[in-house]
């Protein structure tokens, strides 16, 4: 009798007779959702989501794989604390939530959500917790509802990227939007516009408007730089970054630029080009092109972000 209750003991669980609260399933779960957006987010082996709807979509997936194994692990954690914690009001939001990221992922709000970058950023967040959201709660209504929510999560994303989601209807509305982006002067840098639309425009838009109280334009302001002597200030910027509150076309920005240092000399020189001659900019007269010899020059003396900023108030701008 007494080997018999001991051995019914440790089938059980832990000898304490408490469930363990972490396994190796849960960590792996949690490990390889974590993998899964940061690869994602990075776009590590994944086409750039710039290109297509349906590279945006592939990202998607990843994002709702993460979510979803998240989900998962939490389910299992909760499960472990509380064996038998089973509820049916769980159903609601597993079925919801699928729903509201199927919603998320129609392709015509693409257009609208990529020239906003910080509603894009906080799409994606999301997509993650409605990945979490929708295993979590399938696995405490049941298990198996768990799984097959999570997994249909992520067949929809699939489907919408080589399927339903790749041929959206364009909204005249958001092409309008999208199509006030004045023409580059003749005289602008094509290289040096695809380096600002993938770095720059994330913060000064393609229109170079900037945003509002946000983000300084650079249209009509960058030749005012350089006009004040301000050649060597615009590299530094690019390179060392610029932190500290500067007035631009009587309204004041306060935002942090991080420094660049890592793209080319060349990408940063016809960078700068770009920017000194589109949306109706001009170098002034007499003023060079920038060349990648000169911005190599400017990486010689390290300077803080906030040294930067300094060498900014010794302009005597309009």
């Amino acid at each position: 009798m007494t080997r018999a209750r001991k051995t019914g003991a440790k089938k059980s669980g832990s000898p304490t007779g408490r469930p363990k609260p972490f396994t190796v399933v849960t960590v792996l779960f949690v490990l390889i959702g974590y993998f899964s957006i940061v690869v994602a987010w990075l776009h590590l082996g994944l086409p750039s989501p710039e290109h297509s709807i349906k590279d945006h979509h592939l990202q998607h997936l990843w994002f709702l794989i993460g979510g979803g194994l998240w989900g998962i692990a939490l389910a299992r954690w909760l499960a472990n604390r509380r064996p038998g914690d089973r509820q049916g009001v769980w159903l609601v939001p597993a079925l919801l939530a699928p729903m509201a990221a199927m919603f998320l992922m129609w392709p015509s709000a693409y257009p609208y959500v990529e020239a906003r970058p910080l509603l894009h950023s906080s799409m994606h967040a999301l997509f993650i917790g409605l990945g979490a959201l929708t295993t979590f709660a399938g696995y405490r209504y049941t298990r198996v509802v768990g799984w097959l929510l999570g997994g249909s999560l992520a067949v929809m994303a699939w489907l919408a990227a080589f399927f339903f989601g790749v041929t959206p209807r364009q909204d005249p509305a958001v092409t309008a939007i999208l199509g006030a982006r004045p023409a580059p002067a003749p005289t602008a840098s094509v290289e040096g516009q695809k380096v600002f639309d993938q770095i720059c425009a994330s913060c000064h838009m393609t229109t170079g408007a900037g945003l509002p109280g946000a983000f300084p334009p650079l249209a009509g302001h960058f030749p005012e730089l350089l006009e004040a002597g301000g050649r060597d200030y615009v590299k530094q910027v690019v390179l060392y970054g610029l932190q500290g509150a500067i007035l631009v076309g009587g309204q004041t920005y306060n935002s942090v630029m991080p420094p660049w240092q890592q793209l080319s000399d060349q990408e940063i020189a016809d960078a700068l080009n770009y920017a000194a001659t589109a949306w109706g900019n001009e170098l002034p007269d007499g003023a060079q092109p920038f060349e990648a010899s000169e911005v190599a020059a400017a990486r010689g003396p390290a300077l803080s972000a906030q040294q930067v900023y300094e060498a900014r108030g010794r302009l005597e701008l309009p």
